[in-house]
């Protein structure tokens, strides 16, 4: 597991432990927990990486923050790129089964449910980068898999609870009303994580919750939940936050035909993640 301490990854491997998998996990942090320290930048610098033979590899850690990697393009790239190449040229000749995590930010946001066979446009240095990262991967090892996401909300998701929050007790929120999200659960990553090391399926592949909605959409309906007015819910443009070009698209879902998960309702997720009662 290369970033054993991220969001993703701290749900799969409790879930691939349950599966009877025995679990190595990476992380550039130390202390953090993991069993084995690795810098992805380090590990694109030096063009190696001591990692053990192992039946599959999950690459979770990523350089992920737009404006991170807009103020370090070369580092977003070795990060996201460079480095999970060099992971996958290892331990691909050495019999794993690579998967690699990207997003929905390798299209441009023009479109909706962009197929997972659409060539990657991204408008973003993440974006860029991660395509990247995909067409190194399928180079090195065409029985490697990619999985991109739309956004992925976990439990305690600690942007919605804080809405939450300041709702309950009648304050206002800002939310975006011009950046729209897919969101889906981290338990649906982790289904399809698993279901790709059961079978050890290869190709690109994708999740998405089956409509977008923008973030004031889903602050009004953590208004509603709570008992709070939808006009405390104050909309505000992603520009006037910090947000570049490109990094707030029209469009952010995915086609998602390649899993037998259930349609995913956004407000679903939501409910399910600040732990509202159905």
């Amino acid at each position: 597991m290369i970033g054993g301490d991220g969001r993703i990854a701290r749900a799969l491997c409790p879930a691939l432990v349950r599966e009877g998998y025995e679990v190595v996990a990476t992380s550039r942090r130390l202390g953090s927990g993991a069993d084995l320290a690795l810098d992805l930048a380090e590990v694109a610098r030096t063009g190696s990486a001591r990692l053990p033979d192992c039946d599959a590899v999950f690459v979770c850690a990523a350089m992920s923050g737009y404006a991170e990697c807009r103020r370090d393009e070369a580092r977003a790239r070795a990060v996201n790129a460079e480095a999970p190449a060099v992971i996958a040229r290892a331990l691909a000749g050495r019999g794993a089964h690579v998967v690699l995590l990207s997003t929905n930010g390798v299209f441009d946001g023009e479109k909706p449910f962009r197929a997972a066979s659409d060539v990657p446009d991204g408008a973003t240095i993440y974006g860029r980068s991660k395509a990247l990262a995909e067409s190194n991967l399928r180079a090195i090892d065409l029985r490697a898999a990619v999985l991109r996401l739309t956004r992925v909300f976990v439990p305690g998701e600690p942007l919605l609870a804080g809405w939450a929050e300041k709702l309950r007790a009648r304050e206002p929120v800002e939310a975006f009303a011009d950046l729209p999200a897919a969101p889906i659960h981290v338990d649906h990553v982790v289904t399809a994580l698993l279901a790709i090391a059961r079978a050890r399926w290869a190709g690109v592949l994708q999740i998405s919750a089956r409509r977008q909605v923008t973030y004031v959409e889903i602050a009004r309906h953590i208004a509603a939940r709570v008992g709070a007015s939808p006009d405390l819910v104050r909309p505000v443009a992603a520009a006037a936050r910090g947000i570049g070009p490109g990094e707030a698209p029209r469009h952010a879902s995915l086609a998602c035909d390649d899993f037998a998960l259930a349609p995913i309702e956004p407000f679903d997720v939501v409910d399910a993640v600040l732990g509202f009662a159905r």
